[in-house]
């Protein structure tokens, strides 16, 4: 179980079939319908989060810094957004340390995957990237883009001094108007970006295929960090190396001899 990381007084997922746990998939379910967004506050209480901010101390000093500029929108529209960034992947957290823990536990996947009305639903089974802490040092974002597939699930973990917001605008792939709209965004004009102001503990899940979005520049210490948790509709489903190479600085995993702190 998970209790000493999760609030299940708050959250009882454990039993999905519960009147409950099946009033919190309903509202997931209308939010992400209604705005493409579905945060859970205080999913971590708060020793939980102190257990996650310890276990990323670590990871993040070990993490891989990616620092580049990548092509983020549809052929020929906007221009290169800046990716920089500390990433830490699955095979450096130890088996019982509290991220390896809480992707392991099936009744979160469980929980996902009806949210989400994806049965049956899988946990990505690549041994870097499927699990991963993200950091924002002063200075760090990552810029406005699409996401491949929506279904995002994110776990705050610590917010950043200043900066670092999490904004997008959603719904917006296929609009006639996106070279239009994607230039105001650039050119800091666009009216249409919201802000997601979540505190540490919070679960998000986020349908970002259609809605672009961005990490803000972080503008004060400390550093923003965040737990992403990776799930698919297939069994066996695993990164590209060019992912790991470009977030993890490696093709193959560590061992796990080595992820023991």
């Amino acid at each position: 179980m998970v209790g000493d990381l999760v609030d299940l007084d708050r959250y009882p997922i454990a039993d999905i079939a519960s009147p409950e746990a099946v009033a919190i998939v309903r509202e997931g379910r209308q939010r992400l319908a209604a705005d493409g967004v579905f945060t859970m506050p205080g999913f971590l209480h708060a020793k939980g989060i102190a257990a996650m901010e310890e276990e990323a101390d670590r990871l993040c000093r070990d993490g891989f810094r990616r620092l580049d500029h990548r092509n983020a929108f549809p052929s020929g529209m906007g221009e290169k957004t800046r990716v920089s960034l500390v990433c830490a992947g699955f095979d450096q957290m130890p088996r019982e340390s509290p991220p390896h823990r809480l992707f392991l536990w099936d009744p979160l996947t469980r929980f996902v995957s009806e949210v989400l009305e994806q049965r049956p639903y899988y946990r990505n089974a690549d041994a870097i990237a499927s699990c991963m802490v993200s950091e924002y040092a002063l200075g760090d974002e990552l810029g406005w883009h699409f996401d491949s597939n929506d279904g995002a699930v994110t776990i705050m973990l610590r917010q950043a001094g200043s900066g670092g917001a999490f904004e997008y605008i959603p719904d917006i792939r296929h609009r006639a108007d996106l070279p239009s709209l994607i230039d105001d965004l650039l050119a800091g004009r666009s009216p249409h970006v919201r802000e997601l102001d979540v505190l540490p503990g919070t679960l998000t899940i986020f349908n970002g295929r259609r809605a672009l979005h961005r990490v803000a520049p972080v503008r004060r210490a400390p550093s923003r960090r965040m737990l992403t948790l990776s799930y698919e509709p297939e069994p066996g489903q695993l990164f590209s190396d060019e992912i790991h190479m470009r977030y993890f600085g490696r093709r193959q995993p560590l061992s796990r001899g080595n992820a023991t702190g």
